[in-house]
């Protein structure tokens, strides 16, 4: 008997402790996705974006975003909003696939039917020609957070993230710690420019050795002419699916990223006829509907071919994330590029490398 009054008295302990940390969950409502959670200050607070995003893609107080991967989450929603005239989000996932891209993307397009601008970051996620993409990567992704149903969120709050996350959010409504990001997702993941160190930085884009240049291969007489033809680039049929979701009001821009220029591939070789014509596909697909643009930084120019400029080989400091801001402006109106910074692409053209 006694041992059956302990079990029953440890049961019921656990399941109430159960219920109000459940409770305390639903309540603080870390991910801000609750229809009946308290009105509360919440921010984005979980490291991993595609917990975060949800929330601000959902929110009315925009009515533009950045879409892309690490490569674009430096531009500054603030600088566009005094370039561009929008009030932009800043999306961008690290490492995030197409796939993902693509959800992130239809959650934003399902609570703004007709956004003001949106912005593309074109990296190598777009320009593989593997058979089998990726839909994730090894952080997790939550699908509930972007069905479009804030009612079953709810049920996928129970667990020790979650927890974790309720634990975070209270610290930031307290104000005992910082929110992860902004309210409009925007986070300079960089460290502090002081601690810039050009030596460092040239040894994670050479790998070693002194600075360089990729020496230009000899291009066969076909151009690749017959590869290119049969390459197929699985990823363009969902920017294909975005851009149809645009009404012609909304100005896109398709921006392909500034790589620093020894990752890009050597001109004349085979990887850079595949993004030539990946570039080409794109800006087909692109200006198909009315006020679609293509921005390309990605060749050696004055941008890329400075190591100052760089972080690593794909990251670029905070200054020159600024200055890609005015860049995309300048292009949207002029509608053509400028000599040594950027391209404007046009369709039909062949992109030179």
């Amino acid at each position: 008997m006694q041992w059956q009054k302990f079990w029953r008295w440890l049961c019921t302990a656990a399941i109430s402790a159960a219920a109000l940390l459940y409770g305390f969950v639903l309540i603080v409502d870390p991910y801000d996705t609750l229809p009946f959670s308290p009105p509360l200050d919440r921010w984005p607070v979980a490291s991993n974006q595609r917990f975060s995003y949800p929330a601000v893609a959902a929110s009315p107080a925009f009515d533009s975003a950045v879409f892309g991967t690490s490569t674009t989450r430096l531009l500054r929603p603030d600088r566009l909003d005094a370039a561009l005239g929008g009030r932009f989000a800043n999306l961008s996932m690290n490492s995030g696939t197409t796939y993902e891209q693509l959800q992130i993307f239809n959650l934003f397009a399902g609570h703004h039917p007709a956004p003001r601008f949106v912005i593309f970051g074109i990296d190598d996620e777009w320009c593989s020609t593997a058979a089998d993409l990726a839909r994730f990567t090894f952080r997790p992704f939550p699908p509930w957070l972007y069905d479009g149903n804030p009612w079953n969120d709810g049920l996928h709050l129970f667990d020790a993230f979650s927890v974790e996350q309720a634990i975070r959010q209270v610290g930031y409504l307290s104000g005992l710690r910082p929110a992860k990001y902004g309210p409009d997702g925007y986070m300079d993941f960089l460290p502090p420019a002081a601690e810039y160190d050009l030596a460092r930085a040239r040894g994670h884009i050479y790998g070693g050795g002194e600075p360089r240049r990729r020496e230009p291969e000899a291009k066969p007489a076909d151009a690749y002419g017959p590869q290119r033809a049969g390459w197929q680039y699985p990823a363009h049929a969902r920017m294909a699916a975005m851009l149809s979701r645009l009404p012609e009001r909304t100005i896109a821009v398709l921006a392909f990223v500034p790589y620093h220029h020894f990752i890009q591939p050597a001109p004349g070789s085979l990887d850079a006829a595949r993004w030539a014509e990946c570039k080409k596909r794109l800006t087909d697909i692109a200006t198909a509907r009315p006020d679609t643009h293509v921005v390309d930084f990605m060749f050696y120019s004055a941008i890329t071919r400075r190591d100052e400029n760089y972080w690593d080989a794909q990251h670029y400091s905070a200054a020159v994330s600024d200055e890609l801001v005015g860049y995309i402006a300048e292009a949207i109106e002029r509608r053509d590029g400028r000599t040594g910074y950027y391209r404007y692409l046009r369709p039909g053209e062949e992109p030179a490398w």
